[in-house]
């Protein structure tokens, strides 16, 4: 009985010890996130920063060198075409005349009048040439019906008179230049009202808009053509985005656009014009790279007031849509022997297969064989993912921090209403 009893006992010993290793050497399945391949509407867009602008920026520079009186309106001031004084300016004093610049300028101005009364004599002479070549060739229109001159006689003489018929208005263009010229030469010995206390002027708005700033804002002297203020109507925007060259071929003008990240509900618009012309840009990594500028329009009735000049905005442009195409996560998508491939789940293995792929967009990418909808990926395979290893869904993670009822998953909740008239401009609303 007690030889029965051990025996018993290690049998089971034997059992327990045989187990365990059947536990400890059998495969054991690996813990994966899975992912499943769909179907439904795609969508490709290129992304990048751009930036608003107001469509037609007006600087307005002095007219006159003079003394710019102090600027008062601020950036942000309606101003009105024809209306709105924008700034004033007193005309410079011409400046007075030494004894040798005076007789260099009377001398010039003696040559000029002796330069007039050359031109006008010569302008005599050949109007009476011009006279004499007129009335032979009036005479001998006369005689050469009646054959009493030959036919070659008439032609000269009629080309001596179109000859002196030109000469006559050259002349007489020669005149009155050099008539300007004397005007000119008299004009730099004659002081100028300004030297007198001439008068103020003011410059003008040119358009209804809004000043955006003061190039100039203290009184001082300022040069002619100096920059003084710059306006621009505050109704048209538009974004303004530099891609890269491969990019920009993608795009062609109407493409859909989705404006984001100003501060404000995503606005839309539309792709206007694609620049021609590209330039070299040096990235935030030290790389060159070719851009080109493309300009986008906001569509109509987008709360686009609180947008200004100069704004950073994100911008989108759909390249690339579909309803209902088969679609896979980036994520369970690599490369192997130079083929895109995917580990799919059957019967608790992961198996690997090619895939052939169309559009991607960053998120997924468009399946075009290999899968099919329902069918379950590993997503992120690691090195432990191999064709035909036994593999196990991992559980998913709860949120670590509990949503306070009513809480969305939105950012701060906006204003339900955006006021489209954020100026106040009178002209906004005439």
């Amino acid at each position: 009985m007690a030889l029965r009893n051990r025996i018993l006992f290690w049998a089971f010993i034997a059992l327990v010890v045989a187990s365990l290793a059947v536990w400890a050497f059998s495969p054991r399945a690996v813990d994966v996130d899975i992912v499943e391949v769909q179907r439904g509407a795609m969508t490709v867009s290129v992304e990048e920063e751009g930036e608003t602008r107001i469509h037609d920026v007006f600087e307005i520079s002095a007219p006159v060198a003079g003394q710019l009186e102090r600027i008062g309106l601020d950036a942000g001031d309606c101003v009105y075409e024809g209306e709105t004084v924008v700034a004033v300016i007193k005309p410079i004093a011409a400046p007075v005349l030494d004894s040798r610049s005076e007789k260099q300028l009377s001398a010039v101005a003696d040559a000029a009048a002796a330069a007039v009364r050359a031109a006008a004599a010569e302008l005599d002479r050949v109007r009476a040439e011009l006279s004499r070549a007129e009335t032979d060739a009036n005479r001998y229109r006369q005689l050469a019906p009646g054959g009493s001159i030959a036919r070659q006689v008439l032609e000269r003489a009629e080309a001596e008179e179109r000859t002196l018929q030109a000469a006559a208005r050259a002349a007489e263009a020669a005149l009155a230049m050099r008539r300007q010229e004397l005007a000119a030469a008299r004009a730099a010995l004659r002081p100028s009202s300004a030297s007198e206390g001439g008068e103020l002027i003011d410059v003008i708005a040119p358009i209804d808009g809004v000043l955006l700033r003061r190039l100039r804002q203290s009184e001082g002297p300022v040069a002619q053509g100096a920059p003084l203020v710059e306006v621009g109507d505050p109704d048209e925007i538009e974004i303004i985005s530099d891609l890269l060259s491969e990019d920009a071929v993608r795009i062609s003008p109407g493409d859909p656009v989705t404006i984001s990240d100003w501060g404000g509900p995503d606005l839309y618009g539309k792709v206007r014009r694609i620049e021609p012309f590209a330039f070299t840009k040096v990235s935030a990594l030290g790389i060159e790279e070719q851009r080109v500028n493309v300009v986008m329009d906001l569509s109509p009735g987008q709360p686009s007031a609180r947008l200004g000049h100069g704004y950073r905005v994100d911008v989108a442009v759909e390249v690339w849509s579909a309803d209902d195409v088969l679609t896979a996560p980036m994520t369970a998508l690599f490369k192997q022997d130079r083929a895109w491939s995917v580990y799919r789940v059957e019967r608790g293995r992961a198996r690997l297969r090619q895939v052939e792929i169309g559009h991607v967009n960053g998120q997924v990418a468009e399946i075009l064989a290999g899968l099919e909808p329902g069918d379950t990926l590993v997503e992120h395979p690691s090195s432990r993912i191999e064709d035909r290893v036994l593999v196990r869904a991992r559980q998913p993670v709860g949120p670590l921090v509990e949503e306070s009822p009513g809480m969305t998953a939105d950012a701060v909740p906006l204003s339900a209403s955006w006021d489209t008239d954020a100026s106040g401009c009178d002209f906004l609303i005439r």
